[in-house]
């Protein structure tokens, strides 16, 4: 699976989540943006409702148990920009069903 396609699907699950929480920030989301830092309101639990709603969006499985917004998809990793999240659910993750390369 291409980067690219994972970041911008990325994008679009963070930047809804930031729209329905009220925060202005949604928009603003780049390849340099750390979610857990850089966005208002972005926490750990938002970061796995996005992660589940990122893997429904890419037909792909992650584990329950991986924090894709870690480094080493541990809670106490270093925090990840869009484009490191991307890279990594890209590298690491199983397909589940064919996706467009």
């Amino acid at each position: 699976m291409r980067t690219e396609h994972v970041k911008a699907k990325l994008i679009e699950v963070i930047g809804k989540i930031q729209e329905a929480g009220g925060y202005k920030d949604g928009a603003s989301i780049d390849d340099d943006t750390v979610p857990l830092d850089g966005l208002e309101g972005f926490d750990s639990k938002l970061a796995a409702i996005a992660t589940r709603r990122l893997a429904r969006a890419l037909e792909i499985e992650i584990p329950k148990d991986q924090n894709i917004f870690r480094e080493g998809g541990r809670s106490k990793g270093r925090k990840l920009s869009v484009a490191e999240i991307a890279a990594q659910v890209a590298a690491t993750t199983k397909n589940t069903a064919k996706v467009a390369q």
